[in-house]
């Protein structure tokens, strides 16, 4: 093992003792005085403190013995004999004073820069390790305030798909309570947690078997990485609900967070001294030694859509899951080309990556986006760039108020990047503009692209097409993504593994197969530069010999076992309610730029801890948790809308028409609660009611018309955080009376077996359209409420009054809410969607020969 190897085993597992501490395992050496006097802390009153390094010590060793490959030497003979990672990890609060010990320095200003996102307090009571929940970080983003109250905390669990697990509650349902001293106050648990640690520990340990084993002249390096990426996927499932600090007045960072980013940062503080030897100050400050990497695919809106009518369904998901792929393959492709672990990214999701790099590997990062993209543009004629902005991190970056920053001035730099795509292609290769030749069998009937490296077969469809097709027509039915790397690939193809299909990601060195079952190879098949993930349902690493590492994916899948499952556009058409339409639903979360920027912000302070890289991780990686992963629960019931694509921040759900604006209120209620029902936190969402053989592209298009008139909507100090269904845009706080408005409608209609109803109020709504056309500029409610329609109403739903007695109270409810007017703060007059009840209702019960 290789310096840079101890140091990122050991900086990863610095803190792990924590988790074994509140559990009470691992804790032989708790009682050990010489273990204590050579890693403990000694405190000037005498006694030893930070004890847990203790159970760092001991779980290494664990590890060690586990995966015999990674275990320190113990017959080398030298001065920085004891410079391994399991000294490093367990020697960081007292890392010696020997100039050969700097390894250990190094592990220990990592630890600092890390730890400097906190917001320090010294509130302690006895056992307050054991009584701390991990505070909603999502709760407590603010914008536009000072501060928020949040008490709302996440189980202590393992992360898993169900609400239980992974929603927040008030403090007060979570068996907290309140203390205060003259340090502040906090919430912590009226009964010690140690049972529910203990739990989770031991599940932890048990699964530590099945980390891989290696053949003995398997290489050193692709070991290491291979175990690393397990141990990481590993202790996302386990830590991301544990809290790092336990003695914080607010303890929102999860420990799984602050072991990752306490990596990246001494990965690179390692490497960017190793490059510079005669920089030896660790805790300099002002040097720019990182550089945060932001890289962002533009153009796959257009790619997504891309597509004709016929086998739309899989191809649009296939090609929404392939843009995702693509982000992960990419950023994994950077960071093996780099040299570095995969704690560098920070995160990747929704079609954006981030990554924390040594600063001298800029221009080598450089030159690889543009191998990606030189790949791309062969591969996607120009459609598919990668851009790439960065920043400079110093060590005062890491501190809290100061990360933010470096964030926006990343995605500024990403924006110039974007104004110039393929610019450096274009250099090399002045001949890129010239006139190709055509393919000999036509345009391909899908996407028209026509060069002759296109391969496009007998029924005119290219193999770019065709393989994206084949994505979205196995995907319900894999549960394995094999990433095959480097060398790996022509061991597997040799192998010839079973599976479902298969596609090369273009700009990097991996080939990707989907699987229906876990792959099967001999014993003595060298695998450890891939990776398997399972998809949604984690079950544990899995003993295998091929030294392949193991995680876990959430995938929005298209689910077979509904009603829907073998359907295709048209098909959500005609077994739509009322008229026959398919329904497009796209939403997303409003201002979460702005919340990434201002919402981290905590105090009264205006630099006071904003956007450290831990809480960014944190919140970007449980936003995904909810869209990629719990969604496809929350969707179960509904059986005629299938996602198409979930995850980062964002949702495409197509299904019949009549079920899609339940599905969005659903999601927006889960959302609330999934988010500690912060206000700040908000879905704007659209829907497109299109015929079935509608183009897609076009019907994608509408629904995100429609979700950006959503979020354009404002009504008082209000803004966003609506719904844009059947041209009529309405705030979630109306939409309920929208509902019981269209029910009454309903009702009147089949009680009095006319459509009288109906006609007389889409007269209001054309009256008012006309006076808002009169009257564009200027406060027109006034106007509204009593122009002639008024009266008009009262006469005719008195007269149907007579005529159906027996809807009467009805009418009534009706006209008393058109005809008052209503100004409540923040909130819509009913004027202003009315249409949307009249048509709903309309279009429900509009039977299938009147389309």
């Amino acid at each position: 093992m290789k310096e840079h190897d101890h140091i990122v085993l050991g900086c990863l597992l610095h803190d792990i003792g924590k988790f074994f501490e509140r559990a009470e395992i691992l804790d032989d050496y708790r009682k050990n005085d010489e273990k204590r006097q050579s890693y403990c802390k000694k405190h000037k009153e005498g006694y030893y403190s930070h004890i847990h390094v203790l159970n760092t010590l001991k779980f290494c060793e664990l590890l060690s013995a586990q995966v015999t490959q990674i275990k320190p030497d113990e017959n080398q003979k030298s001065t920085t004999a004891d410079q391994n990672w399991i000294n490093l990890a367990a020697l960081h609060h007292v890392p010696s004073e020997r100039e050969v010990s700097y390894l250990e320095k190094i592990v220990q200003a990592a630890d600092h820069l890390a730890s400097a996102e906190r917001e320090q307090g010294n509130f302690y009571e006895v056992g307050i390790n054991k009584k701390t929940r991990l505070e909603s970080l999502l709760g407590r983003v603010n914008i536009g305030e000072t501060a928020r109250k949040n008490d709302y905390f996440l189980p202590l669990s393992q992360t898993k798909l169900l609400e239980q697990a992974i929603y927040p509650k008030q403090a007060n349902c979570s068996g907290m309570e309140e203390k205060s001293n003259d340090k502040g106050k906090v919430w912590l648990s009226q009964n010690s947690l140690v049972t529910d640690y203990k739990q989770i520990a031991e599940k932890f340990i048990e699964e530590l078997k099945g980390l891989q084993s290696f053949r003995a002249n398997v290489d050193k390096e692709k070991l290491l990485k291979s175990t690393l990426r397990s141990l990481l996927n590993l202790m996302e499932q386990h830590l991301s609900q544990v809290p790092a600090a336990t003695n914080v007045l607010h303890p929102d960072i999860s420990l799984f967070d602050h072991l990752r980013i306490t990596a990246a940062i001494g990965e690179g503080l390692y490497l960017y001294h190793e490059a510079n030897k005669g920089q030896i100050n660790y805790d300099d400050k002002t040097t720019p030694k990182w550089q945060l990497v932001c890289g962002d695919f533009s153009g796959i809106q257009k790619f997504i859509y891309k597509i004709t009518s016929k086998g739309a369904a899989k191809g649009l998901r296939g090609r929404s899951f392939f843009i995702q792929l693509l982000c992960d393959a990419v950023s994994e492709q950077m960071i093996r080309a780099l040299g570095l672990y995969a704690t560098a990214r920070i995160y990747s999701s929704g079609g954006k990556f981030y990554l924390l790099i040594p600063s001298q590997k800029t221009e080598q990062l450089k030159r690889i986006a543009d191998s990606v993209n030189k790949a791309l543009l062969s591969q996607f004629q120009g459609e598919v760039f990668l851009g790439i902005g960065m920043a400079e991190v110093t060590g005062d970056d890491f501190r809290g108020g100061n990360m933010g920053k470096r964030w926006q001035q990343a995605n500024e730099d990403l924006q110039k990047n974007r104004l110039q795509p393929f610019k450096s292609q274009v250099s090399e290769d002045i001949d890129c503009f010239s006139q190709q030749l055509q393919h000999e069998s036509g345009a391909c009937k899908i996407c028209g692209r026509d060069d002759p490296a296109s391969e496009i077969n007998a029924a005119a469809i290219c193999k770019q097409c065709l393989d994206l097709e084949n994505i979205g027509k196995n995907l319900a039915d894999t549960c394995y993504l094999f990433w095959v790397w480097g060398d790996d690939r022509k061991t597997v193809h040799n192998k010839q593994m079973k599976n479902l299909c298969k596609i090369e990601m273009p700009g990097t060195d991996c080939m990707l197969y989907f699987l229906a079952s876990e792959p099967e190879f001999s014993e003595l098949t060298d695998l450890s530069s891939s990776h398997l993930e399972v998809l949604n349902t984690w079950t544990g690493l899995k003993e295998n010999t091929q030294g392949y590492s193991q995680g876990l994916r959430y995938v929005g899948k298209w689910l077979k076992e509904k009603n829907s499952g073998i359907w295709d556009f048209d098909d959500f058409a005609s077994n739509a309610k009322g008229i026959s339409r398919m329904g497009v639903l796209r939403m997303d979360v409003d201002n979460l730029g702005e919340i990434f920027i201002r919402g981290l912000r905590f105090g009264n302070d205006e630099n006071k801890t904003m956007g450290s890289l831990s809480r960014v991780a944190t919140l970007s990686r449980q936003l995904h948790v909810f869209f990629a992963g719990y969604l496809h629960q929350i969707l179960a019931d509904y059986q005629q809308s299938q996602i198409i694509y979930a995850g980062g921040d964002d949702v495409f759900i197509i299904g019949s028409w009549d079920e899609l604006p339940e599905v969005a209120l659903k999601i927006r209620q889960e959302f609330q609660k999934y988010c500690a029902d912060n206000p700040h936190f908000t879905l704007s969402a659209g829907i497109a009611t299109v015929g079935g053989k509608y183009p897609i592209s076009r019907a994608a298009e509408l629904a995100g018309d429609a979700e950006e008139q959503a979020k354009n909507l404002l009504r008082g100090q209000r803004q966003k955080d609506a719904l844009c269904f059947l041209d009529t845009t309405i705030g979630w706080e109306s939409f309920a009376d929208a509902v019981k408005f269209r029910k009454t409608i309903e009702l009147i209609t089949k009680q009095t077996q006319s459509q009288a109803i109906i006609d007389r109020l889409r007269q209001v709504v054309i009256s008012v359209q006309e006076i808002e056309q009169r009257h564009k500029h200027g406060q027109i409610q006034e106007w509204i409420y009593w122009d002639k329609w008024r009266w008009r109403l009262v006469y005719n739903l008195k007269r149907m009054e007579k005529r159906y007695p027996e809807v009467k109270d009805e009418l009534n409810e009706l006209l008393n809410q058109l005809v008052t007017p209503l100004s409540i703060p923040n909130k819509q007059p009913v004027m202003e969607w009315l249409q949307l009840p009249v048509r709903w209702a309309e279009f429900l019960m509009r039977s299938k020969t009147n389309d």
